[in-house]
């Protein structure tokens, strides 16, 4: 099984390009999505995180508040280790889980889509990274419009990342997304196609 390491910058647009992957037929694990079914009410990470923080993270539905534990994080490093160190070991379980699954199925690749995969060591686990790029000035923006965030929130949370800049360094491709759509959708159908050749799949 051959592992495509995808990540990038918050609000960089890896949801999209995820999507164009799809279509064109790719597996794709998105690390996300396991972590937030972790978080539901009564899931392992909702447990770990009411039993560290108590009931000022929770919501009114008894969901956590995702808002408020992303500003106790990024003001308090030592508190983003705590939830790096619960978090890490039970959303790679699941990964290697559905690996196992989309290997049985007969598939020859597998993109993982890895917010932190640099800042988590799971770029070692990986054959080859993509990184997903826009210059800041456009991620500010999207984030903002995204996200609600006023321009200082914004700020706090890329700066609270790794650099695109260093993760681009460590990058085998580079999907830039600051084009329109359609411009983005033809790139990465390309860089799809061109792996599945390379790969002789």
């Amino acid at each position: 099984m051959y592992k495509i390491g995808l990540t990038g910058g918050i609000a960089c647009g890896k949801t999209t390009v995820c999507s164009f992957l799809r279509q064109e037929g790719a597996a794709i694990i998105d690390t996300d999505k396991i972590a937030h079914e972790l978080v539901q009410p009564g899931g392992a990470l909702w447990q770990a995180y009411y039993d560290h923080f108590g009931e000022k993270v929770l919501a009114a539905d008894n969901t956590l508040d995702r808002r408020m534990i992303g500003n106790i994080v990024f003001a308090n490093i030592k508190e983003k280790e705590w939830i790096n160190a619960v978090s890490h070991p039970l959303i790679w379980e699941k990964v290697d889980k559905k690996i196992k699954e989309i290997e049985l199925s007969g598939k020859k690749i597998v993109i993982i889509d890895v917010p932190l995969l640099f800042e988590t060591g799971w770029d070692k686990f990986v054959d080859e990274i993509w990184v997903i790029y826009v210059d800041r000035k456009t991620q500010l923006k999207r984030l903002r419009q995204r996200n609600g965030y006023t321009f200082a929130e914004a700020r706090h949370r890329i700066r609270s990342q790794m650099s695109l800049q260093l993760k681009i360094k460590l990058a085998d491709k580079v999907i830039n997304t600051v084009n329109p759509l359609e411009i983005n959708k033809k790139n990465v159908k390309r860089l799809w196609h061109a792996l599945v050749n390379r790969l002789d799949i």
